[in-house]
């Protein structure tokens, strides 16, 4: 009966009959009666882009009608320096140009001006190309190439009505010593915002001074602390900007929105030196109910800023090395575009093969930063994607708010071989312990039911999440909520932190809203490279072969690839560490290792033709009769 009534219902599609993403036929006639009778169609199982909420996200809402290309020094080694002496060089010139960008934008969305500032890409690089083509493409025009000194200081005439110098537009500055005091960065990023002035360094101070700028605060002496006790009543809570001291990116989206911003350690990279996080526990409370975080810290393990921010229910955004994000970003709720996931169909998958399937998951898909970067080159369009089907780690819910060109490109550009997977669930944050002390129920549906748009708006089918315990009954409370905002959910992967592999392989059952059970399959290995040793579950591709070809538990098994490892191909060796050294075979490249030294009991698969064959083989009765509904 089924297949007659698929090889009827193919008979209409081939006709024309049909009308894609509705599952409703043209004819009133062929309509009647047959919408019960007949499954619909798998592929066509997305929802209409629809502002259901989801966005949550800052936004800049107002267009400018032109904007000054700002010779800035993005990609220049030189941009975060406080030893260069030329006025065009280093962070001092760096910080200038940022609050230009943040000022001047500011002053469009409030209506003061029609002239915005975008941050010139000097590497060219794509994502940032279409982002700038999305400011064309919504008649917003490019007045001209200066550098962030022209832009301060020269006088420019208007044109067609529209006033296009910028310096009228400001206070004053604010003074910064970013070579004897990195914490006075962090304190004019937020003066800056509160005073309307640019941000102007001492080795610069009487150049300005000469253009008759006024100094309207002095950042030199003061810390992080001292910003937090006087600005505090005066800055939004509805986000934080957490960067380090010594760099200048995010700074213009920071003064843009009038946001706090914190640096974790007192000096770069050195937790010794000092660290603020008694202060960060003070802002976490200040901030509003799920209040986004942007931004990363560096030389500190990860878990003690993201764990304090994940159990107070804020959503981590890394992206600290991005740039423009308030144009990238602009008006982004206007512009979502139906961009869907390739979907593997269940129905044609052989459920008859008699093998051992393993997956590929690439990790750090939160990372925004690096989708605006080497993401898409190096990795998404690798080579070696097709034999592996790699999965791939997406921030879909966030990257459609930050910069839609930029997703609509990647989603243009997935493998047909591979898989889109939500990572992590709205951003950074640990499924098991989020909004443990700040309404956990409330926060996690928040989340939960932002990310289900997202994801059913993109078709994309399956879901990352990480836990600090993969196997608690905390972290199944959280993948449940996450199951319940989303009836087309078809698995979730979990990767532990840390290690990657904590969860050994689990898998857990969660029933959905329309009475499915779905899966939640923990991750069994991780391929990391660890230098001179392996790691129970995790190591080389030999290693986590032969751990594979040793279990006798499961045949299903996902394999997290840890984006930043690399290792190198030593033909047929049996040497479980040899492949470490040396090598720069990342991502694909390092799965397809993996996979050379399978035997033939094993086969890839992509991982949403993983979850379907671990619901086929567990859950045989459910799982056909949901594929009946669909063909």
């Amino acid at each position: 009966m089924k297949l007659n009534t698929m090889l009827f219902k193919t008979i209409i599609l081939l006709l024309g009959t049909h009308v894609a993403g509705c599952n409703k036929y043209t004819s009133p006639e062929i309509n009647q009666g047959l919408d019960e009778q007949l499954p619909g169609l798998y592929e066509e199982l997305y929802d209409p882009i629809a502002d259901n909420g989801q966005y949550n996200l800052l936004e800049m809402t107002v267009k400018p009608a032109r904007y000054w290309n700002c010779v800035e020094v993005l990609n220049v080694g030189s941009r975060n320096n406080i030893g260069e002496s030329e006025e065009i060089r280093g962070l001092q010139y760096h910080l200038l140009c940022q609050s230009l960008a943040g000022l001047a934008n500011r002053a469009v969305q409030d209506g003061r001006s029609q002239v915005g500032v975008w941050l010139h890409d000097h590497a060219g690089r794509a994502s940032y190309s279409l982002s700038k083509q999305a400011l064309s493409d919504m008649g917003i025009s490019e007045q001209g190439m200066q550098s962030g000194i022209e832009l301060a200081r020269n006088n420019y005439g208007p044109s067609d009505g529209i006033a296009l110098q910028l310096k009228d537009l400001f206070e004053g500055y604010v003074l910064t010593d970013v070579t004897n005091n990195p914490e006075s960065n962090t304190v004019a990023s937020v003066a800056s915002s509160v005073y309307n002035a640019i941000i102007v360094d001492v080795r610069d101070q009487a150049n300005y001074d000469q253009a008759g700028y006024k100094m309207v605060y002095d950042a030199t002496t003061k810390t992080t602390a001292d910003a937090w006790n006087e600005f505090k009543d005066r800055v939004s809570n509805k986000a934080l900007v957490v960067m380090p001291v010594q760099t200048g990116e995010l700074r213009d989206f920071a003064i843009m929105h009038n946001l706090f911003v914190l640096n974790v350690n007192k000096a770069y990279n050195n937790p010794a030196a000092g660290q603020n996080l008694p202060l960060f526990e003070e802002i976490l409370q200040w901030l509003e109910p799920g209040a986004p975080i942007y931004g990363w810290e560096q030389g500190v393990d990860e878990e003690v800023f993201v764990n304090r921010a994940s159990i107070t229910g804020h959503v981590w955004v890394p992206n600290d090395w991005m740039y423009n994000l308030p144009l990238t970003s602009l008006a982004y709720r206007e512009r979502q575009e139906q961009t869907l996931a390739q979907v593997t169909n269940p129905q044609f998958i052989d459920w008859e093969k008699d093998k051992k399937f393993v997956s590929f998951y690439l990790t750090d898909g939160d990372n925004i930063q690096w989708m605006m970067n080497d993401f898409v080159g190096e990795y998404y369009q690798n080579a070696d994607v097709s034999d592996v089907k790699m999965g791939f780690g997406v921030p879909v819910s966030n990257l459609t708010q930050i910069a839609p060109a930029q997703f609509n490109r990647i989603m243009g550009l997935q493998n047909r071989e591979a898989t889109v997977i939500e990572a992590l669930g709205g951003g950074y944050q640990y499924v098991d312990n989020f909004g443990r002390e700040n309404n956990r129920e409330a926060r996690l549906a928040e989340v939960a039911g932002r990310v289900a748009s997202s994801m059913r708006q993109h078709r994309v089918k399956l879901l990352g999440l990480m836990a600090k315990d993969a196997k608690s009954a905390d972290a199944q409370e959280g993948y449940q909520a996450f199951i319940d905002a989303n009836d087309q959910l078809e698995g979730i992967v979990v990767l532990q932190y840390a290690p990657y592999a904590g969860g050994g392989g689990e898998i857990f059952w969660l029933r959905n809203s329309a009475g499915y059970d779905i899966p939640v399959v923990t991750v069994s290995y991780s391929l990391w490279n660890f230098g001179s040793q392996n790691h129970e579950r995790e190591g080389t591709p030999a290693y986590i072969a032969q751990q594979l070809a040793q279990q006798a538990t499961s045949d299903f098994s996902i394999v997290a690839v840890h984006a930043w490892s690399a290792f190198r191909d030593t033909g047929n060796s049996t040497d479980l560490l040899g492949e470490n050294s040396d090598g720069d075979l990342r991502g694909a490249s390092a799965a397809k290792l993996v996979k050379k030294h399978l035997g033939d009991d094993f086969e890839v698969v992509n991982p949403q033709e993983l979850i379907w064959r671990i619901r086929k083989q567990y859950k045989p009765e459910q799982t056909e009769q949901y594929l009946n509904t669909y063909y």
